[in-house]
């Protein structure tokens, strides 16, 4: 696989957000452990909803396949996915239940982050080989990533509600499918712990997860509802929910 840190872009948005954010990031309202992360509405129709979210899968599934049988292949010159980048290498990040690769350089209404499932004769145990394919792979969601700015606010898209958008922690991606994390922090930290053998850095970041619908519709959850178990898990506090102010844990799988 080619090193993604030499790669345009590998700096993760940096363009426009180097300097949003201070190394330590304005506190926000902390929820008790019993209070339930507020709903709000996406300002549309369930019809208006489901619309907008069968357009979104249209588009993607006009230029991510279905299926790869080589994730390198895929994302060498000249194929179809040339220019993107196995975020955490081959390893399958829990709760996605499959591999991210990521793009911060595709444009609305293109997503960012593509996730595909490895082969269903595969068994969980292989599945965390940093360098080890086990395809043929299949497209199981997306992500839209956004840069994260103070104030900080979500994203506004179209039928999607403000609860539904996490926060990706600042951090490393580590070369054994990982993170580090850097809580807040504006710039790559230069005192990196010896023992962190780092890919590339980013960050904070918005991200929305999308996991495809086999009938046109698919579905926005923070994991992946047909996820094999199995996986890395990424540390507490990769993900989070800011809504209101009051930050709201997220599962630690993931997939950026």
């Amino acid at each position: 696989m080619r090193p993604s840190n030499s790669r345009p872009g590998a700096t993760w948005l940096l363009a426009g957000m180097c300097g949003l954010l201070a190394w330590n990031a304005p506190a926000t309202g902390q929820p008790t452990a019993s209070e339930p992360m507020p709903v709000k509405p996406t300002g549309c129709t369930e019809q208006q909803r489901a619309d907008t979210l069968r357009e979104k899968q249209a588009t993607v599934l006009q230029f991510a396949p279905r299926t790869l049988p080589s994730l390198d292949a895929a994302t060498a010159e000249g194929g179809p996915l040339a220019g993107w980048r196995l975020s955490h290498g081959y390893v399958v990040l829990a709760g996605a239940g499959g591999v991210a690769l990521d793009n911060v350089e595709t444009q609305s209404p293109l997503p960012q982050l593509l996730l595909y499932a490895p082969a269903p004769s595969s068994a969980p145990g292989a599945w965390l080989d940093f360098d080890g394919s086990d395809g043929p792979y299949q497209l199981v969601g997306w992500a839209y990533i956004a840069p994260y700015e103070e104030p900080a606010e979500a994203p506004k898209r179209p039928c999607i509600a403000e609860h539904e958008w996490m926060v990706h922690e600042a951090g490393w991606h580590t070369r054994d499918g990982g993170m580090v994390l850097t809580p807040g922090a504006a710039r790559e930290p230069a005192d990196k712990p010896a023992h962190v053998s780092s890919y590339f850095w980013h960050p904070r970041a918005w991200d929305l997860h999308v996991w495809l619908g086999e009938a046109g519709t698919p579905v926005i959850a923070d994991d992946n509802p047909l996820a094999r178990p199995g996986g890395l898990e990424l540390p507490p506090g990769a993900f989070f929910h800011l809504v209101d102010g009051k930050r709201y844990p997220a599962p630690a799988g993931g997939g950026s």
